[in-house]
C-alpha cells in the first residue's frame, strides 16, 4: 500500500513531464459530443476546445492521463533523472545531523525501490486503476489542449490535497508508520517525519502555486495557454470565492 500511495503521489507532482506527441487527426467539436468522467467546470473547458481524435479505449480524461503516465514513467526511468531526485534528498539529509548517514541510508534503500516499482506502472492499468478510465470504447483526445487542461486540473487538485489538514495528516501516519520498520532508529525517524514532513509539503504547495508547471515541462504551449485557461481560471477564481 505505502508503495501505491508513494508512487502515485510522485507520479502527481511530475505527472506533466512532457506533452503528448502531436499527431495528424480529424479535427471534433466537442461541443456536440458528450464527455463523461470530468467534474462539470473540466467538461465545459473541454467541450469549448477543439481537438483531434482518434478511435481508442476510454474517455478524454482516459486518454490524457494514459499519456502524462507514459511520459512520466519514461521521465523518471531515465538514471539522470533519479540521480538529480536521489541528490536532492541527499541534501536534505545533510540537514538531519546527526542521523545524516542514516538518512543517507534509508534514502538509497526506499528511492531504488520505488523507482523499480514505477518503471513497472503500465498506463493503461495505472488510470483504470484510480477511476480515470473504463473498459468501453470511446472517442479520445490526443493533443497538448486537451493534455494542458488535464495538467492544470490534476495540479489543482495536488494543491487542494496539500492543504487539506486531514491529507497531511494521513501522509504523516503513513511515514510514521514506515519508521517503526527501521530498528534502533524508530523514535528519530518518527522525529523526523514531525519535523520536515509539514514543511516539505508547504514548500511543494508553494512551488506549485508560484510556477507554471504545466508549461515548465511542455504540457501546455506557452503561447496559447493564456487564451485557453483564461475562462478556465475565471470560473475557478469564482467556484473559491463562493466557497467562503
Amino acid at each position: 500500500m505505502g508503495f501505491k500511495v508513494a508512487s502515485f503521489l510522485l507520479l502527481s507532482l511530475i505527472v506533466t513531464c512532457g506533452a503528448a506527441q502531436r499527431r495528424d487527426f480529424a479535427v471534433l467539436d466537442l461541443q456536440t459530443s458528450e464527455v463523461r468522467d470530468a467534474s462539470q467546470m473540466y467538461e465545459e473547458q473541454i467541450a469549448s476546445t477543439k481537438i483531434p481524435v482518434t478511435l481508442r479505449r476510454g474517455s478524454p480524461l482516459c486518454s490524457a492521463c494514459e499519456n502524462i503516465a507514459n511520459e512520466a514513467v519514461n521521465f523518471l526511468s531515465e538514471k539522470e533523472i533519479q540521480d538529480k531526485i536521489t541528490n536532492i534528498l541527499h541534501d536534505a539529509c545533510s540537514q538531519t545531523f546527526p542521523l545524516e548517514q542514516k538518512c543517507v541510508e534509508i534514502v538509497n534503500s526506499y528511492t531504488a525501490l520505488l523507482f523499480n516499482k514505477i518503471t513497472e506502472i503500465k498506463p493503461d492499468e495505472f488510470c483504470k486503476q484510480y477511476g480515470l478510465c473504463r473498459n468501453t470504447a470511446l472517442l479520445s483526445v490526443v493533443k497538448s489542449e486537451s493534455t494542458c487542461v488535464f495538467c492544470h486540473h490534476i495540479i489543482d487538485e495536488i494543491v487542494s490535497k496539500m492543504k487539506d489538514p486531514d491529507s497531511e495528516i494521513e501522509i504523516i501516519q503513513l511515514l510514521l508508520k514506515e519508521c517503526t520498520k527501521i530498528e534502533g532508529y524508530v523514535q528519530q525517524c518518527k522525529r523526523m517525519v514531525l519535523q520536515y514532513v509539514p514543511f516539505v509539503l508547504v514548500s511543494g504547495e508553494k512551488f506549485l502555486q508560484n510556477n507554471d508547471v504545466c508549461t515548465l515541462i511542455q504540457a501546455c504551449d506557452a503561447g496559447k495557454r493564456t487564451a485557453l485557461f483564461s475562462s478556465f481560471s475565471a470560473r475557478k477564481l469564482v467556484r473559491d470565492a463562493s466557497s467562503y
